[in-house]
């Protein structure tokens, strides 16, 4: 998975997986008998979640994988993924790909791996979700509870849809799921413009799993380090991880806000920016602040 939005997107799928499996599938009889993520760690530990699901063809696998940005080596992964699992469940398998945020105009979306060499032939077909190309009105319409939190993604969608769906998501307590909405939204939109319709309170933010999994993983890193040079390093990689995240990865201004990064020392500062880069509309407004540091 490719970051932090990646992982709070996998998680909300992962919470209901019975009422997003019957949307995906049209199913209202599809249920999912069992998690199997924890227990395949060899396939795991690159497809996202897997489950053993009954529905009116039976018994089967769903691989699923969510993914950011569209990655043209998917389908040859799923066909891994799907060998992987129908040799060890002896059941058939099907594979999906979630895509959350459209890629440049005219970019194919991947739907199926194909090769021949010598003679043989190895195919396989991948189901493919983008998720920009979904209505927001439909999915607020059927209570997709999973999907909710991606509304500020979906074709549509505007402030309406957006209070309607995180009136949803309040109803039933699900406060990680507005921190992933929040999230979505600040990819389209100033964060002053989100404050006016949704919470986006960094006491609340910071007590989500989501955002303490960034923390911590900056830990870890850290921890290797040694501690206090491991935690200075750790909070700058979360934060360069997660502008790269909500902006351009490839943008030539996350250099300089390494280099910049790379002079602050001070911890709690360090763990302060980590929570402007969740709210900052774009990466100048937060090179203009490090720039004031200068």
């Amino acid at each position: 998975m490719s970051g932090k939005a990646d992982t709070g997107a996998k998680r909300l799928l992962a919470g209901d997986p019975a009422e997003w499996v019957r949307w995906l599938l049209r199913d209202p009889t599809a249920d999912v008998e069992e998690v199997l993520s924890g227990e395949f760690q060899f396939v795991s530990r690159y497809s996202d979640e897997i489950f053993r699901v009954r529905g009116r063809e039976g018994s089967f696998i769903l691989a699923l994988e969510v993914q950011l940005r569209v990655d043209p080596r998917m389908p040859r992964r799923m066909r891994a993924y799907a060998a992987l699992a129908e040799e060890r469940y002896d059941l058939p398998v099907y594979p999906v790909v979630l895509y959350l945020l459209p890629p440049p105009e005219g970019t194919p979306l991947p739907g199926s791996y194909h090769s021949e060499f010598l003679g043989i032939v190895a195919h396989q077909d991948v189901r493919v979700i983008p998720v920009w190309e979904l209505e927001a009105r439909q999915v607020l319409e059927e209570q997709v509870t999973p999907l909710i939190p991606f509304l500020p993604l979906m074709r549509g969608s505007g402030p309406m849809e957006m209070q309607a769906g995180l009136q949803h998501l309040r109803e039933r307590g699900l406060v990680e799921a507005e921190v992933v909405m929040a999230l979505f939204a600040s990819f389209l939109m100033d964060v002053s413009e989100i404050a006016k319709w949704m919470r986006w309170d960094m006491a609340v933010v910071r007590e989500s799993p989501w955002y303490r999994q960034i923390l911590e993983e900056g830990l870890q890193v850290g921890f290797q380090q040694g501690l206090q040079q491991g935690l200075q390093q750790g909070h700058r990689e979360s934060i360069l991880r997660l502008l790269g995240l909500r902006f351009d990865p490839g943008s030539p201004l996350l250099e300089r806000v390494a280099r910049q990064l790379a002079a602050i020392e001070d911890v709690d500062r360090l763990r302060d920016l980590l929570a402007e880069a969740m709210q900052t509309p774009s990466l100048e407004a937060f090179l203009a602040s490090l720039d004031k540091e200068q």
